[in-house]
C-alpha cells in the first residue's frame, strides 16, 4: 500500500494484537470512514478512511509498556547547539536466559536510521524486515516517541490521542468501541506524516526509504558505541543501558592485532605476493574484526559490505587477507558484466605459445657440450648415451611436431579464467566489487553456487571448480549511489553477514588524514573536515544525485591544497568537482559551502 518498507502490503497481513483483532473480527474489516478515527493530515480528496495496521498497533503498545514501566526500555535524544541529532530508543525482553535489547537511532536531518541487537554480550543486526521477518516495529516506536516528545517532530494530535490510548491500556482496554477509534487514529496519523512527509512539511516524519531498502537496517557499529557517539545527552523515559558513553578501547592496530588471526596456511612464492601489506600503524575497524572473528570460530565464509564511496571497504577488504595472512584477488563489475565475465574472460592471444617454444630450445654450445641433456629440456627424457646426431634429429622432429600442433590450434584470442575462479582454488580472500552496478538481470545468480556452503561452480569448460573451504568472499558495493541496483534475493540471503559502513564523521576524517599528513595544523584538518560534511548534508537537502563527496574527496582536497597552497582553488578542483554533475549545483556548493567558510586564506606549515 505505501512506499515505505513499513507499509508494504503484506505488513497489513500481519496478526492484530487483542482486543483489536477480536474487535476486527466482529465486524469483519479493519477500516473505518468516521470522522473521529481519521487524523488531520489525512488529505484524501474522497473516500478518507483509516485502517489498522498491526505493527504500528504494536509498536504504540510497547511505546505506552516502556512509559509505565511496565517493559524494560528507554527513550531519548542527543542533541548538539540545539539541535536533535538523534532520536534515541532501547526495549529489552529475556529470551530464554539471555537478555536480548533492542536499539534503534533516528536521525530527523535526513530521515535516516540505524540499529542493534545485543544478545547478552553478543552484538548483531536487526532482523530483515520482510513477509517473513521482522516488521520494522521498533522504528515505528522511536516514530511515535519523537511525536510525543516537545520539538520538531512533535504532534499534538498524536500526542493527545495517544495519552488517552495509553490510559486505556493501563485498564485492559474496557471501552473497545473508544479504544478503537483511537486506534484507528493513531495508526492513520502515523501512516499519514510518514508517507506523506514531503507534502506535510513540517507536520510530516522525514523518512529515507533507501537505507531500509533491502530490509536489512543499518547496523550500529561497535567501535562507534564504545566511543559514545549514540550517547543520549537527554532521557526521557526510562535508564538506557547501552547507549552509554564508555572508554574506547586500546590495541587495534593491525601489529597488536595479526598474531590473533593469522593462519598458517602453505602458499606458494605467487601467492605470497598477492597478500596485502597495509602500514601496521592502521587501526582494524569493527567491521573487520566482526568478519574476522566470524571466519575464525564459525563457517561463515560469505559477507556483503556496503557503504558509501570513501569510507573503507577496499581497504577492509584487504585488511582481512593481511591479518589472515592470505592472498587477495578483487573482481570490479561493470554494468554490462554478464555471468560469462564472472568466471571468465577473453584476451588476445599475443603469441606466448610461441615464446614458450623458443624458450625451450637448445643453443649450438648446449648440443655439442651435452647433447643427452639439449635433448632433456625439449623432450623431457633424458638418454645418456645419446650421440650428437640423433640427438639433433630427434630434437628437430620433437620441435616440428610441437610447432604444427601449436599452429593448429592458434587463435586470435584465448579464455583465461576470473580472479574469481582463481582464488577459489586455494585459501584466499576475494573481494567482488560493485556487483550493484550490474545491469543484467540474474548475472549474479550464476555466483549462488559458489556463495553456498556446497561451493562449487562450472565453467564454460565443463570444469566444475569447488569453492576452497578456506576462501572468503566478500561483496563491497556502494548501495544508494546513482547505478546502483537492488540485489536478487537469492544473492542476498546468501549474505552470511551484512555490514554497512557508516558516513565518517569531521573527527573520524581528520583522525584518518594525520596518518599521512603531518604538515597542516590540526585545526585547519577538522575544518576542511567540516565543509565537506556540509557539502554532504546539502547534496542530501537540495537532493543533488550522481555525484560523491566522501573522505576519499577530503583526502584529495587535503593533498591539492598542499601542492597549490589555496584552499579555495583546491576545493574547486576535487570536492566540488565530484559533489554534483550539474555546473549550477556546483557553483551554488562553491558559494553557500566554502566561501563561506574560508575567507581568508590560510598558510600553509613548511614541510
Amino acid at each position: 500500500m505505501g512506499h515505505t518498507k513499513f507499509f508494504e502490503t503484506w505488513t497489513f497481513n500481519r496478526p492484530l494484537p487483542e482486543p483489536f483483532a477480536s474487535e476486527v473480527a466482529k465486524a469483519g474489516k479493519k477500516t473505518s470512514m468516521e470522522p473521529g478515527s481519521i487524523s488531520k493530515h489525512n488529505h484524501m480528496s474522497r473516500g478518507k478512511r483509516a485502517t489498522l495496521h498491526a505493527p504500528t498497533l504494536r509498536a504504540l503498545i510497547a511505546v505506552s509498556e516502556i512509559i509505565d514501566g511496565a517493559v524494560t526500555g528507554a527513550f531519548g535524544l542527543q542533541s548538539e547547539n540545539g539541535r536533535v541529532k538523534w532520536y534515541c530508543m532501547e526495549c529489552a525482553r529475556t529470551v530464554g536466559t539471555i537478555r536480548e535489547t533492542r536499539i534503534i537511532l533516528y536521525d530527523p536531518i535526513n530521515g535516516r536510521c540505524k540499529g542493534m541487537m545485543k544478545n547478552g554480550t553478543i552484538l548483531s543486526s536487526l532482523p530483515v524486515i520482510s513477509d517473513k521477518g521482522g516488521s520494522g516495529k521498533e522504528i515505528l516506536m522511536l516514530f511515535a516517541y519523537a511525536s510525543l516528545k516537545q520539538g520538531m517532530l512533535h504532534d499534538t494530535e498524536f500526542a493527545v490521542t495517544f495519552e488517552r490510548f495509553s490510559e486505556e491500556r493501563k485498564k485492559g482496554f474496557p471501552n473497545p468501541e473508544e479504544a478503537m477509534a483511537q486506534a484507528f487514529l493513531l495508526c492513520d496519523n502515523l501512516y499519514r506524516r510518514i508517507e506523506n512527509s514531503d507534502s506535510l512539511g513540517v507536520d510530516g516524519i522525514p523518512f529515507d526509504n533507501s537505507c531500509i531498502s533491502l530490509g536489512n537496517v543499518p547496523i550500529i557499529t561497535q567501535a562507534r558505541l564504545e566511543r559514545g557517539y549514540y550517547a543520549p545527552t537527554e532521557t526521557s523515559f526510562g535508564i538506557f543501558q547501552v547507549l552509554k558513553s564508555s572508554a574506547r578501547k586500546t590495541g587495534r592496530t593491525i601489529a597488536d592485532l595479526k598474531n590473533k588471526y593469522r593462519r598458517n596456511f602453505l602458499l606458494t612464492e605467487e601467492e605470497r605476493n598477492l597478500v596485502p601489506k597495509l602500514p601496521e600503524n592502521y587501526d582494524v575497524p569493527e567491521e573487520v574484526s566482526d568478519i574476522l572473528e566470524a571466519v575464525l570460530n564459525t563457517p561463515m565464509r560469505v559477507f556483503m559490505s556496503a557503504g558509501e564511496s570513501g569510507t573503507g571497504k577496499t581497504t577492509n577488504a584487504r585488511m582481512v587477507a593481511q591479518m589472515l595472512g592470505l592472498p587477495y584477488y578483487s573482481f570490479t563489475c561493470g554494468e554490462g558484466t554478464d555471468e560469462v565475465d564472472l568466471v571468465s574472460s577473453m584476451i588476445p592471444n599475443i603469441g606466448g605459445t610461441k615464446a614458450v617454444e623458443t624458450a625451450v630450445f637448445p643453443t649450438y654450445e648446449d648440443m655439442m657440450m651435452d647433447p643427452a641433456s639439449a635433448l632433456e629440456r625439449v623432450t623431457g627424457i633424458y638418454e645418456e648415451e645419446i650421440d650428437k646426431e640423433t640427438a639433433f634429429q630427434e630434437i628437430l622432429a620433437r620441435i616440428y611436431q610441437k610447432g604444427y600442433q601449436s599452429g593448429q590450434g592458434e587463435k586470435d584470442y584465448i579464455m583465461v579464467e576470473s580472479s574469481i575462479v582463481t582464488g577459489c582454488r586455494r585459501p584466499s580472500i576475494i573481494e567482488i566489487q560493485e556487483p550493484s552496478v550490474i545491469t543484467k538481470p540474474g548475472t549474479l545468480v550464476r555466483l549462488n553456487g559458489l556463495l553456498d556452503d556446497g561451493a562449487s561452480i562450472t565453467l564454460t569448460s565443463g570444469e566444475v571448480v569447488r569453492r576452497n573451504p578456506e576462501t572468503v568472499i566478500l561483496l563491497t558495493t556502494n548501495m544508494g549511489y546513482r547505478g546502483c541496483k537492488g540485489f536478487n534475493e537469492s544473492v542476498l540471503s546468501r549474505m552470511r553477514m551484512v555490514l554497512y559502513s557508516d558516513p565518517l564523521t569531521s573527527e573520524e576524517m581528520v583522525y584518518r588524514i594525520q596518518k599521512k599528513v603531518t604538515v597542516l595544523e590540526p585545526g585547519m584538518l577538522k575544518k576542511m573536515a567540516d565543509a565537506v560534511c556540509a557539502v554532504q548534508k546539502h547534496c542530501r537537502t537540495e537532493m543533488i544525485t550522481g555525484g560523491v563527496c566522501g573522505y576519499r574527496e577530503y583526502e584529495d582536497w587535503v593533498w591539492a591544497y598542499l601542492v597549490q597552497k589555496d584552499v579555495r582553488k583546491a576545493a574547486l578542483r576535487t570536492i566540488v568537482a565530484k559533489a554534483a554533475p550539474e555546473e549550477e549545483e556546483r557553483e551554488e556548493i562553491y558559494k553557500t559551502q566554502i566561501l563561506t567558510r574560508f575567507t581568508e586564506e590560510p598558510s600553509v606549515k613548511a614541510a
